[in-house]
Protein backbone atom coordinates (compact mmCIF):
# COMPACT_ATOMS: atom_id res chain seq x y z
CA UNK A 1 0.00 0.00 0.00
CA UNK A 2 2.64 2.88 0.95
CA UNK A 3 4.87 1.62 -2.55
CA UNK A 4 1.55 2.47 -4.23
CA UNK A 5 0.63 5.49 -2.68
CA UNK A 6 4.44 6.36 -3.27
CA UNK A 7 4.19 6.37 -7.18
CA UNK A 8 0.28 7.85 -6.73
CA UNK A 9 2.14 11.09 -4.97
CA UNK A 10 4.31 11.09 -7.54
CA UNK A 11 1.93 10.95 -10.44
CA UNK A 12 -0.68 13.68 -8.78
CA UNK A 13 2.46 16.07 -7.76
CA UNK A 14 1.41 18.70 -9.96
CA UNK A 15 -2.22 18.67 -8.38
CA UNK A 16 -0.84 20.00 -5.11
CA UNK A 17 -3.83 19.16 -2.72
CA UNK A 18 -4.20 15.85 -3.79
CA UNK A 19 -0.67 15.22 -3.11
CA UNK A 20 -0.76 16.36 0.21
CA UNK A 21 -4.00 14.31 0.64
CA UNK A 22 -1.93 10.95 0.03
CA UNK A 23 1.61 11.99 1.83
CA UNK A 24 -0.53 12.34 5.05
CA UNK A 25 -1.73 8.67 3.95
CA UNK A 26 1.61 7.69 3.41
CA UNK A 27 3.18 9.10 6.85
CA UNK A 28 0.08 7.97 8.75
CA UNK A 29 0.66 4.04 7.21
CA UNK A 30 4.27 4.21 8.54
CA UNK A 31 3.39 5.36 11.97
CA UNK A 32 1.14 2.53 11.99
CA UNK A 33 3.75 -0.10 11.58
CA UNK A 34 5.38 1.33 14.26
CA UNK A 35 3.04 1.85 16.71
CA UNK A 36 4.58 3.05 20.14
CA UNK A 37 2.42 2.38 23.17
CA UNK A 38 3.01 3.42 26.56
CA UNK A 39 2.02 3.05 30.35
CA UNK A 40 -1.67 4.74 31.19
CA UNK A 41 0.35 6.46 34.70
CA UNK A 42 2.64 7.91 31.78
CA UNK A 43 0.12 10.68 30.88
CA UNK A 44 -2.20 10.58 34.62
CA UNK A 45 1.21 11.79 36.30
CA UNK A 46 1.48 14.53 34.07
CA UNK A 47 -1.70 15.90 35.72
CA UNK A 48 -0.19 14.97 39.57
CA UNK A 49 2.82 16.90 38.70
CA UNK A 50 2.24 20.13 37.40
CA UNK A 51 3.34 21.92 40.83
CA UNK A 52 6.03 19.60 41.67
CA UNK A 53 9.41 21.47 41.88
CA UNK A 54 11.11 18.28 40.62
CA UNK A 55 9.64 19.30 37.21
CA UNK A 56 10.71 22.96 37.46
CA UNK A 57 13.87 24.50 35.17
CA UNK A 58 16.89 24.52 36.97
CA UNK A 59 17.26 27.97 35.16
CA UNK A 60 15.37 29.66 32.62
CA UNK A 61 16.10 31.90 29.39
CA UNK A 62 13.29 33.68 28.15
CA UNK A 63 13.52 36.11 25.09
CA UNK A 64 10.53 37.78 23.95
CA UNK A 65 9.76 38.58 20.55
CA UNK A 66 8.00 42.77 20.52
CA UNK A 67 8.20 44.46 17.89
CA UNK A 68 7.19 48.27 19.31
CA UNK A 69 3.66 49.22 19.12
CA UNK A 70 2.10 51.53 21.89
CA UNK A 71 -0.96 49.68 21.09
CA UNK A 72 -0.06 46.13 22.64
CA UNK A 73 1.92 46.28 25.36
CA UNK A 74 -0.90 45.74 27.27
CA UNK A 75 -0.07 42.40 25.91
CA UNK A 76 3.20 42.15 26.93
CA UNK A 77 2.52 43.44 30.77
CA UNK A 78 0.08 40.38 31.40
CA UNK A 79 2.74 37.73 29.74
CA UNK A 80 5.65 39.51 31.72
CA UNK A 81 2.97 39.05 35.00
CA UNK A 82 3.16 36.01 34.00
CA UNK A 83 6.54 35.14 33.87
CA UNK A 84 7.05 37.42 37.34
CA UNK A 85 4.86 34.47 38.52
CA UNK A 86 7.76 31.73 38.30
CA UNK A 87 9.05 30.45 41.08
CA UNK A 88 12.03 29.09 39.49
CA UNK A 89 15.23 30.88 38.40
CA UNK A 90 14.76 33.16 34.81
CA UNK A 91 16.49 35.59 32.72
CA UNK A 92 14.39 37.57 30.57
CA UNK A 93 15.32 39.52 27.29
CA UNK A 94 12.83 41.53 25.30
CA UNK A 95 13.80 42.11 21.63
CA UNK A 96 12.70 44.65 19.71
CA UNK A 97 12.91 46.87 16.58
CA UNK A 98 15.34 50.13 16.68
CA UNK A 99 13.10 52.43 18.48
CA UNK A 100 13.15 55.90 19.94
CA UNK A 101 14.54 56.69 22.85
CA UNK A 102 10.78 58.10 24.11
CA UNK A 103 9.73 54.66 23.04
CA UNK A 104 12.75 52.74 25.08
CA UNK A 105 12.19 54.92 28.21
CA UNK A 106 8.17 54.41 28.08
CA UNK A 107 8.77 50.40 27.40
CA UNK A 108 11.48 50.13 30.39
CA UNK A 109 9.81 52.65 33.03
CA UNK A 110 6.60 50.22 32.52
CA UNK A 111 8.10 46.94 32.37
CA UNK A 112 10.02 47.55 36.02
CA UNK A 113 6.60 47.80 37.40
CA UNK A 114 5.48 44.60 36.06
CA UNK A 115 8.60 42.15 36.05
CA UNK A 116 11.69 42.36 38.96
CA UNK A 117 14.47 41.71 36.46
CA UNK A 118 14.52 41.81 32.38
CA UNK A 119 16.84 43.29 29.25
CA UNK A 120 15.67 44.78 26.24
CA UNK A 121 17.44 44.30 23.12
CA UNK A 122 17.21 46.79 20.48
CA UNK A 123 17.79 45.19 16.70
CA UNK A 124 19.64 48.16 14.94
CA UNK A 125 20.22 46.39 11.65
CA UNK A 126 16.85 44.39 10.83
CA UNK A 127 16.42 44.76 6.96
CA UNK A 128 12.82 43.00 7.46
CA UNK A 129 10.81 42.92 10.53
CA UNK A 130 10.06 39.51 9.68
CA UNK A 131 13.43 38.41 10.45
CA UNK A 132 12.98 39.69 14.22
CA UNK A 133 12.01 36.67 15.69
CA UNK A 134 15.48 34.79 13.95
CA UNK A 135 17.52 37.91 16.33
CA UNK A 136 15.59 35.91 19.32
CA UNK A 137 17.74 32.77 18.32
CA UNK A 138 21.25 34.28 18.58
CA UNK A 139 20.36 34.78 22.30
CA UNK A 140 19.29 30.90 22.69
CA UNK A 141 23.21 30.33 21.22
CA UNK A 142 24.76 32.47 23.67
CA UNK A 143 22.77 31.20 27.07
CA UNK A 144 23.14 27.45 25.42
CA UNK A 145 27.72 28.44 26.16
CA UNK A 146 26.19 29.56 29.63
CA UNK A 147 25.72 25.97 31.25
CA UNK A 148 23.89 27.13 34.51
CA UNK A 149 20.64 27.47 32.01
CA UNK A 150 18.40 24.68 31.79
CA UNK A 151 16.12 25.47 29.56
CA UNK A 152 15.35 28.23 26.70
CA UNK A 153 11.39 29.50 26.36
CA UNK A 154 11.02 31.59 22.56
CA UNK A 155 7.63 34.08 22.91
CA UNK A 156 5.87 35.90 20.57
CA UNK A 157 4.46 38.94 23.05
CA UNK A 158 1.01 37.90 23.30
CA UNK A 159 1.47 34.45 24.28
CA UNK A 160 0.52 33.59 27.91
CA UNK A 161 2.53 30.42 29.01
CA UNK A 162 2.30 29.28 32.61
CA UNK A 163 4.26 27.28 35.32
CA UNK A 164 2.28 24.74 34.66
CA UNK A 165 2.72 24.93 31.01
CA UNK A 166 6.46 24.31 31.37
CA UNK A 167 6.36 21.34 33.99
CA UNK A 168 3.78 19.86 31.54
CA UNK A 169 6.31 19.96 29.06
CA UNK A 170 9.31 19.22 30.86
CA UNK A 171 7.57 15.69 32.37
CA UNK A 172 6.37 15.24 28.94
CA UNK A 173 9.74 15.68 27.16
CA UNK A 174 10.97 12.90 29.63
CA UNK A 175 8.49 10.44 28.40
CA UNK A 176 9.00 11.62 24.54
CA UNK A 177 12.75 12.35 23.81
CA UNK A 178 13.28 8.29 23.70
CA UNK A 179 11.52 8.61 20.55
CA UNK A 180 13.11 11.66 19.50
CA UNK A 181 9.56 13.69 19.79
CA UNK A 182 8.67 17.19 21.37
CA UNK A 183 5.78 17.85 23.90
CA UNK A 184 3.28 20.97 22.22
CA UNK A 185 1.48 23.29 23.48
CA UNK A 186 -1.94 24.11 21.62
CA UNK A 187 -2.67 27.98 21.01
CA UNK A 188 -6.20 28.94 22.33
CA UNK A 189 -8.39 31.92 22.02
CA UNK A 190 -11.34 32.75 24.03
CA UNK A 191 -14.16 33.77 22.24
CA UNK A 192 -17.59 33.77 23.57
CA UNK A 193 -16.91 32.24 26.89
CA UNK A 194 -15.07 29.35 24.57
CA UNK A 195 -12.00 28.04 23.87
CA UNK A 196 -10.96 28.05 20.06
CA UNK A 197 -7.55 26.68 18.58
CA UNK A 198 -6.20 29.42 16.53
CA UNK A 199 -3.73 26.98 14.45
CA UNK A 200 -5.92 24.10 13.26
CA UNK A 201 -8.11 24.55 10.40
CA UNK A 202 -10.11 21.03 10.43
CA UNK A 203 -11.21 18.65 13.14
CA UNK A 204 -8.46 16.26 14.29
CA UNK A 205 -9.56 12.03 13.56
CA UNK A 206 -7.53 10.58 16.16
CA UNK A 207 -7.76 7.08 14.46
CA UNK A 208 -6.08 8.27 11.32
CA UNK A 209 -3.09 10.52 13.10
CA UNK A 210 0.00 9.29 13.78
CA UNK A 211 -0.08 8.95 17.80
CA UNK A 212 1.84 7.03 20.57
CA UNK A 213 -1.09 5.75 22.64
CA UNK A 214 -1.63 4.30 26.04
CA UNK A 215 -2.00 0.71 27.07
CA UNK A 216 -5.60 1.34 27.36
CA UNK A 217 -5.97 3.81 24.63
CA UNK A 218 -8.04 6.30 26.36
CA UNK A 219 -4.96 8.50 26.13
CA UNK A 220 -1.77 9.28 24.47
CA UNK A 221 0.01 11.78 22.37
CA UNK A 222 -1.17 12.83 18.91
CA UNK A 223 1.18 13.65 16.04
CA UNK A 224 0.23 17.24 14.72
CA UNK A 225 0.09 18.07 11.34
CA UNK A 226 -0.39 22.13 11.97
CA UNK A 227 1.98 22.68 15.45
CA UNK A 228 2.18 26.01 14.93
CA UNK A 229 1.79 27.69 18.75
CA UNK A 230 3.71 30.98 18.67
CA UNK A 231 6.18 29.92 21.51
CA UNK A 232 9.41 27.52 21.41
CA UNK A 233 10.44 25.05 24.70
CA UNK A 234 13.43 23.57 24.49
CA UNK A 235 15.97 21.85 26.93
CA UNK A 236 19.96 21.95 26.51
CA UNK A 237 19.34 18.53 23.95
CA UNK A 238 17.11 20.88 22.21
CA UNK A 239 18.93 23.96 22.66
CA UNK A 240 22.12 22.09 21.26
CA UNK A 241 20.75 20.51 18.46
CA UNK A 242 19.12 23.89 16.97
CA UNK A 243 22.61 25.73 17.77
CA UNK A 244 24.88 22.72 16.12
CA UNK A 245 22.42 22.11 12.88
CA UNK A 246 23.48 23.35 9.55
CA UNK A 247 19.67 22.75 8.63
CA UNK A 248 18.37 25.94 10.80
CA UNK A 249 18.73 28.23 8.56
CA UNK A 250 15.99 31.32 6.71
CA UNK A 251 16.82 29.32 3.96
CA UNK A 252 15.08 25.50 4.80
CA UNK A 253 11.87 26.96 4.57
CA UNK A 254 12.51 27.25 0.53
CA UNK A 255 13.63 23.54 0.59
CA UNK A 256 11.50 22.28 2.72
CA UNK A 257 7.94 21.69 1.30
CA UNK A 258 5.26 21.78 3.73
CA UNK A 259 7.32 23.76 5.66
CA UNK A 260 7.30 26.76 2.81
CA UNK A 261 3.47 25.78 2.30
CA UNK A 262 2.66 26.18 5.92
CA UNK A 263 5.07 28.88 7.45
CA UNK A 264 6.05 32.66 6.22
CA UNK A 265 10.17 33.42 7.75
CA UNK A 266 8.66 35.04 11.20
CA UNK A 267 6.94 31.82 11.85
CA UNK A 268 9.66 29.39 10.51
CA UNK A 269 12.11 30.59 13.23
CA UNK A 270 10.24 29.41 16.05
CA UNK A 271 8.93 26.14 14.68
CA UNK A 272 11.44 25.06 12.41
CA UNK A 273 12.63 22.73 15.61
CA UNK A 274 10.21 20.15 14.73
CA UNK A 275 11.07 19.61 11.06
CA UNK A 276 14.50 18.65 12.07
CA UNK A 277 15.52 14.72 12.30
CA UNK A 278 12.12 13.88 12.07
CA UNK A 279 11.46 10.05 12.57
CA UNK A 280 10.09 8.25 9.22
CA UNK A 281 6.36 7.80 9.89
CA UNK A 282 5.44 11.74 11.21
CA UNK A 283 4.61 14.69 9.88
CA UNK A 284 6.93 16.48 12.57
CA UNK A 285 8.16 16.02 15.62
CA UNK A 286 5.42 18.21 17.91
CA UNK A 287 3.02 15.73 20.24
CA UNK A 288 0.05 16.66 22.15
CA UNK A 289 -1.09 14.88 24.79
CA UNK A 290 -5.02 13.64 25.07
CA UNK A 291 -7.22 12.25 27.70
CA UNK A 292 -10.38 10.61 28.43
CA UNK A 293 -10.19 9.27 24.80
CA UNK A 294 -10.45 12.46 22.88
CA UNK A 295 -10.33 15.56 25.80
CA UNK A 296 -7.21 18.27 25.40
CA UNK A 297 -5.69 18.81 28.72
CA UNK A 298 -5.82 22.14 29.85
CA UNK A 299 -2.31 22.24 30.45
CA UNK A 300 -0.56 22.09 27.22
CA UNK A 301 -3.28 25.09 26.31
CA UNK A 302 -1.27 28.43 25.92
CA UNK A 303 -3.52 31.47 26.06
CA UNK A 304 -3.31 33.96 22.67
CA UNK A 305 -3.56 37.40 24.04
CA UNK A 306 -4.51 39.13 20.46
CA UNK A 307 -7.79 37.22 20.30
CA UNK A 308 -7.89 38.14 16.40
CA UNK A 309 -8.51 34.71 14.70
CA UNK A 310 -11.77 33.84 16.55
CA UNK A 311 -13.54 36.96 15.45
CA UNK A 312 -12.31 37.01 11.99
CA UNK A 313 -15.58 34.82 10.78
CA UNK A 314 -13.93 34.18 6.83
CA UNK A 315 -10.94 33.16 8.63
CA UNK A 316 -10.05 29.25 8.23
CA UNK A 317 -8.22 29.11 11.67
CA UNK A 318 -10.06 30.17 14.67
CA UNK A 319 -13.14 28.58 14.54
CA UNK A 320 -12.97 25.26 16.11
CA UNK A 321 -13.82 24.99 19.64
CA UNK A 322 -11.12 23.03 21.99
CA UNK A 323 -13.51 20.83 23.35
CA UNK A 324 -14.31 19.71 19.81
CA UNK A 325 -11.18 20.02 17.66
CA UNK A 326 -10.67 16.25 18.55
CA UNK A 327 -12.92 13.25 16.99
CA UNK A 328 -12.71 9.41 17.54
Amino acid sequence: MIKFLEIARKLFKSLGKYEYKILDKIIFLKSKNKYIHINDNDILNIQRNLDNEKYHPKKIAITICFHFNKKKIKNLIKVCSQINEYAFSKHVTIVTNKIKNNEYNLLKRILKKTITSFNITQIEKNPEPNLLPWFCFNILKKKYNEKSFSHYLFLEGDILINSQNINYWIYSRNILKKHKMIPSFLRYELYKKNMHSVDNPKIIKIKNTPKIISVSKNSGFINLKYPYHAACLMDRELMKEYTNSNLISIDYGFHHKIMRTLYPIKELANVIIGYINVPAGFHNRYFLPFINKNQIPNYCLIKHLDNKYSKMKTWHYGNIKIKKLLNN
